[in-house]
């Protein structure tokens, strides 16, 4: 069997020549001008975009690319943001709505395609020519991907700008992105040399995912390309060029931009447990004010147990569920890391192989394309998930919300509110519109000893996790009960399944001195989540599981981007396997 790694981003063969430039073998071309890459990007790029004049008193900007390679152009671009960032004045009459000040800052998204990825130290050693970027330069750095097919997601709160790096073909990347944009840079390999990335189809799908007005420049002048891009729907002209090359294009998507008068919605999050704070994470990162409440407090259900696993399903099938939770998984083990390290128990989980059709099963899931090479590592007893998370749960939820207080009630009547989003894990039983949804209540009973426990986070259908004071194993598995009280009959189930893995630490556990907690998850009939707009103005997020540590962070930022109207960094097949239609008990909520 081929190593795994050889399915995944293709290797853009890239090497330093002598003037210190990096090049591409494998296409015979320059990743950028050998006078001066970051002044050709400025010239070429931001300048052919007419940036920063494009995005003055825009809420939100878009720029889309073709040709991620170094790195360059975006850091070139954030560090204009940064200078150039615009600021939204708020009005008077919504301003009393508000605990935010008087004027709001814009955000900016930016969607980048690459299917060649460089290393992190060859991008490295190319940003470095340029000192002056250095604070761009390190943030992107900081966050890059490893080689993997999927979406990679990077965020730069201090500037206000996500990045969502598609890792994979030009064509599926298009098409698997919910999004528009403002601004176009075409910086693949010259036509001449990679013309797959210049065809006709790819620049009509340009044209689908463009706004009115969308501007778009790049280095090439050949004819095909004009010819595509005017079929597209873009005007296109010639532009000095720079350096040698003598000319360069600009272009502009047909239409104009309506500007829209601003409004600032009034929005409530409903549920303080991962969902919940995601929601609000995802609210917070693209400037959106909001009520957080739950009436029993920050991680009062199934998201305040001792301790969690952060976990991909391990599904053999492959495709776009695995792709999800690949995705998922990767987002939000960097977003824990990057908020709360403390949170992060250990790194890195063991699920353990129970019969050889799991070892099968493992070496299966471990070769898909969408998890990088050296995440998944086979064991003695299973696999090893190296990039896998144990956290604790409320230091994670604590930095999702970032100091914001969690009320016990609405502030307001929750009908004037013109968004509320129900993240009310168990609680959802409880709501009006339950009825309406087919999901399904599973009971678990956790527990916390006392005792010496220097194993690693492991899952068998049980699970062990260290904690400071000892280990919580769990859980117990019961459909269709709503109760949390805690059971002595459980606690025996619990120690009986840990004794399947661990049978020495099993046997020095008194059930009578554990701590136990049970809670409810939410489950549905496929087992996959549920995320969308129930009804005007009522969106849901549940039916997370056992994996809500793993799902709700890129759920969240995916179900905001469909209600404001945003670029998501969820794939449109993922969006397609979590939404509310599958679950609906009547056709006349929608």
């Amino acid at each position: 069997m081929p190593d795994a790694r050889d399915l995944r981003v293709h290797d853009p063969q890239l090497y330093f020549a002598e003037d210190g430039n990096p090049r591409s073998e494998r296409f015979g071309d320059i990743y950028y001008s050998l006078q001066d890459g970051l002044s050709e990007t400025r010239a070429v790029f931001l300048s052919g975009c007419h940036m920063p004049d494009i995005w003055v008193d825009r809420p939100a900007f878009t720029v889309a690319e073709l040709g991620f390679g170094t790195g360059l152009n975006i850091a070139a671009l954030l560090q204009m943001w940064a200078e150039h960032r615009a600021t939204e004045r708020i009005p008077k009459s919504v301003q009393r709505f508000l605990d935010t000040n008087a004027r709001q800052k814009s955000h900016l998204h930016i969607f980048s395609i690459e299917a060649f990825l460089m290393t992190r130290d060859e991008a490295a050693r190319a940003l470095n020519a340029w000192p002056e970027l250095a604070p761009f330069s390190e943030a992107i750095l900081n966050q890059w991907p490893k080689s993997r097919h999927g979406f990679h997601i990077m965020e730069f709160p201090q500037w206000g700008a996500r990045l969502t790096l598609a890792l994979m073909d030009v064509r599926e990347a298009l098409t698997q992105w919910n999004g528009k944009a403002d601004a176009w840079f075409l910086d693949g390999f010259s036509p001449a040399l990679n013309p797959d990335m210049w065809a006709e189809d790819v620049l009509g799908l340009i044209g689908q995912r463009s706004k009115p007005a969308a501007r778009l420049a790049t280095f090439t002048v050949a004819g095909a390309v004009r010819r595509g891009l005017n079929e597209a729907g873009f005007a296109v002209s010639k532009q000095p060029g720079f350096g040698k090359k003598r000319e360069r294009l600009e272009a502009v998507f047909g239409g104009e931009v309506t500007p829209s008068p601003i409004k600032i919605p009034r929005i409530l999050v409903m549920g303080a447990g991962i969902a919940g704070c995601s929601l609000s994470y995802a609210l917070s990162s693209v400037g959106l004010d909001h009520d957080l409440c739950d009436p029993n407090g920050l991680g009062a259900q199934a998201s305040g147990n001792r301790a969690a696993l952060v976990t991909s399903r391990l599904d053999a099938g492959g495709g776009a569920i695995s792709q999800l939770f690949a995705d998922a998984h990767a987002y939000a083990t960097e977003l824990y890391r990057r908020l709360s390290p403390q949170a992060i128990l250990r790194d890195g989980v063991l699920q353990r192989a129970r019969t050889e059709r799991d070892r099968t099963r493992f070496e299966k899931v471990a070769a898909q394309p969408c998890f990088a090479g050296d995440a998944l590592q086979p064991h003695d007893d299973g696999l090893f998930m190296a990039e896998a998370l144990a956290v604790e749960p409320l230091a994670v939820l604590n930095a999702l919300i970032g100091g914001r207080m969690i009320h016990a009630a609405p502030r307001r009547d929750i009908d004037s509110y013109d968004h509320v989003f129900w993240a009310v894990g168990a609680g959802v039983w409880d709501q009006s519109f339950a009825a309406d949804l087919d999901l399904r209540p599973v009971r678990g009973q956790v527990e916390v000893a006392t005792a010496e426990a220097d194993i690693p986070p492991q899952a068998w259908g049980g699970y062990a996790i260290p904690v400071p004071e000892g280990v919580l194993f769990g859980a117990t598995h019961d459909r269709e009960d709503r109760l949390t009280d805690i059971r002595d009959a459980d606690r025996l189930r619990n120690i009986d399944t840990l004794s399947k893995a661990l049978p020495e630490l099993a046997a020095g556990i008194e059930p009578s001195r554990l701590t136990s907690r049970a809670s409810v998850r939410v489950t549905t009939r496929d087992h996959l989540p549920v995320a969308g707009t129930l009804s005007p103005g009522i969106h849901v997020l549940t039916g997370l599981g056992g994996r809500a540590f793993c799902l709700a962070p890129i759920l969240a930022l995916d179900l905001v981007a469909q209600v404001f109207d945003i670029p998501s960094s969820l794939m449109a097949s993922a969006r397609h396997l979590v939404q509310i239609e599958r679950v609906l008990t009547t056709n006349d909520l929608m």
